[in-house]
């Protein structure tokens, strides 16, 4: 045990540098600044936290920075108040899925951890420019982590939280849930309280809304309703037919991540990996009914498909030689660093531009 708290500590050691070397480089090499977009958004719902029934955002993030805003005396600027929240949840999130892998007796926990770490693109860049994600993802891995360990208090409190926090894990909940529902027998209804802090914010914003169906309709039309001619799979084939190298190339990673969920989804009902198709099923939903303008969501989250490929590499029992070779990981590694430094450019000096 001692052990293996100490490789838990080096390792988020050696992730929280590598993050503030990122930080760094984003804000100070390359000059970008950070409260601008969704940013300025959170920040703006979170000094009307009194009525967080914004149609755009789950109220969570922004009722979080309000809190970490009000607890710290407003000693941080805004962009400050959100980086440390990002910082600190993508590290916890790291530890849940160390925990997770070390919990299936993975023979290199380290390895799905630092791949969820620095995930192709996004893994670092999603982590330090404060999206809502890192929080998200964080509560939905502790989810996870609870489920294994059949903590089923743990589980609603940090499925119920994810869910407000943001509107994709409306779709990983609920798959997660059914894998819960069935591993807990005695007590299966218990686990609906997961949805209570959904349905009151649901109920209150109704009566601030006027509309019965105000945050469904909103989500509906403006992330699900096709932008072009296309009934379904707009967001994937738009991209790719647009004529614009940015946008075919950012179609073909949105391909790469269905082609990875398929497989995912594949091996995981052929070999009854349950919680493996719980996560990946969602994405095949994302591809298939996300439009073209908020496709892109797909990619932010598919370091989550870390946790099925783990483990169908584990259960499927694939040959182990690629991860015993110290030159292919590092390589590996290096690629996926040259990837999220590349992206940050990107983002940037072209997409903020």
């Amino acid at each position: 045990m001692q052990k293996k708290n100490l490789s838990e500590a080096r390792l988020l050691i050696v992730i929280a540098f590598t993050y503030l070397l990122y930080l760094i480089y984003l804000t100070v090499g390359l000059g970008f600044q950070m409260l601008r977009g969704d940013m300025l958004g959170y920040w703006q719902e979170s000094l009307r936290w009194t009525t967080p029934f914004s149609t755009w955002w789950a109220p969570g993030y922004p009722l979080l920075i309000a809190a970490v805003r009000g607890i710290s005396l407003n000693i941080f600027p805004p962009i400050g108040v959100m980086v440390l929240i990002s910082a600190v949840t993508y590290l916890l999130a790291v530890i849940a899925l160390y925990r997770f892998a070390n919990h299936r007796q993975f023979s290199y926990p380290v390895y799905p951890t630092l791949l969820f770490a620095f995930a192709p693109f996004v893994g670092l860049t999603y982590a330090v420019y404060p999206y809502a994600d890192s929080t998200a993802i964080a509560l939905f891995l502790l989810s996870v982590l609870s489920l294994e360990k059949l903590q089923w208090g743990r589980f609603i409190l940090f499925s119920g939280a994810s869910m407000v926090f943001h509107k994709v894990m409306w779709l990983f909940i609920p798959s997660l849930m059914l894998v819960a529902f069935f591993k807990q027998k005695e007590s299966r209804w218990r686990l609906l309280l997961a949805f209570i802090p959904l349905l009151i914010w649901g109920i209150t914003g109704m009566f601030y809304h006027h509309d019965l169906l105000w945050f469904m309709r909103w989500s509906v039309e403006n992330l699900i309703v096709s932008q072009t001619s296309l009934p379904i799979f707009d967001g994937l084939i738009t991209p790719l037919l647009s004529g614009s190298a940015i946008r075919s190339g950012k179609g073909v990673v949105v391909a790469l991540v269905c082609v990875l969920a398929l497989i995912c989804t594949y091996y995981s009902y052929q070999h009854r990996l349950w919680l493996a198709l719980s996560i990946s099923l969602p994405f095949l939903f994302i591809v298939t009914f996300v439009n073209s303008y908020e496709i892109w969501i797909a990619v932010r989250y598919s370091k989550l498909l870390v946790i099925p490929l783990s483990i169908i590499y584990i259960q499927v029992g694939l040959h182990p030689s690629i991860i015993t070779n110290r030159l292919v990981v590092a390589s590996v590694f290096t690629a996926l660093l040259v990837s999220n430094i590349a992206y940050g450019f990107y983002m940037t000096r072209f997409y903020f531009s």
